[in-house]
């Protein structure tokens, strides 16, 4: 019994992690230390994708596991980013700047809510909706992007229509891809492996620049794969019926 304990100790040890991140990243808001807070929610989105491997590594995966971390995700990757980007760039804006800002975070409640409907402790290959740390991380990233690429320079409308449209990708039916698994056993995990990698260094080495344009990225393949799926079926069953 003192073993398997243990054993569930260390994912809620990770999952502890992303939440006192995301407390971290909410103080850093008030302190208006706006970059230092966007950093906290880049790292408690690398302590929740550490907890679920852990957990499966351990064999500790569990019901538990899974409503504690949700918990953790809803301060780390909802509050925190809605409060830091109220604080950043809606502070200004009167209710509307309330409403906006608390879209994401109800956006986002509502994803992790549907999530632990159809959870599981197995391996997943997709999601329904964009996941909420992504979303966090898109925000978060953003604020890199401004401070440290465009100057300090944000444009209102554009960082509202991100918002928005990260709000709705959440609750949306759009699929997006689990990461990669990294494998050298034939030519196409090769070329896959080969490609995940390169990027994640680049993104490591340029993390101002790089993070915000890869996440972008992300946000935007749910429609384009939604939008372009039915037309590529189309194309393939044209060609096998000649």
């Amino acid at each position: 019994m003192t073993r398997i304990f243990r054993r569930a100790m260390l994912p809620g040890m990770f999952t502890l992690g992303n939440l006192f991140c995301g407390f971290l990243a909410v103080t850093n808001t008030i302190e208006g230390h706006y970059v230092t807070a966007a950093w906290w929610i880049i790292i408690a989105g690398i302590f929740d994708a550490l907890d679920g491997k852990i957990a499966r590594l351990a064999g500790a995966s569990s019901e538990f596991g899974i409503e504690f971390d949700s918990i953790a995700d809803v301060v780390s990757f909802g509050l925190a980013p809605s409060a830091l980007f109220y604080s950043y760039t809606f502070k200004g804006a009167g209710q509307i700047g309330y409403v906006i800002a608390f879209g994401f975070l109800g956006a986002g409640a509502f994803r992790l809510a549907r999530f632990n409907m159809s959870a599981s402790t197995g391996k997943k290959f997709s999601f329904t909706g964009l996941p909420i740390p992504s979303a966090a991380g898109l925000l978060a990233s953003y604020i890199l992007f401004t401070e440290k690429v465009w100057g300090g320079f944000g444009s209102f409308e554009f960082a509202t229509l991100l918002v928005l449209l990260t709000s709705f990708a959440m609750v949306s039916g759009f699929k997006y891809s689990t990461f990669p698994k990294v494998g050298f056993s034939n030519a196409k995990d090769i070329a896959v492996s080969t490609w995940f990698i390169s990027h994640m260094l680049i993104v490591i080495l340029f993390p101002d620049e790089m993070f915000f344009i890869t996440a972008l990225m992300y946000l935007m393949s749910g429609p384009v794969r939604y939008f372009m799926t039915p037309v590529v079926n189309t194309v393939f069953h044209k060609a096998n019926t000649r």
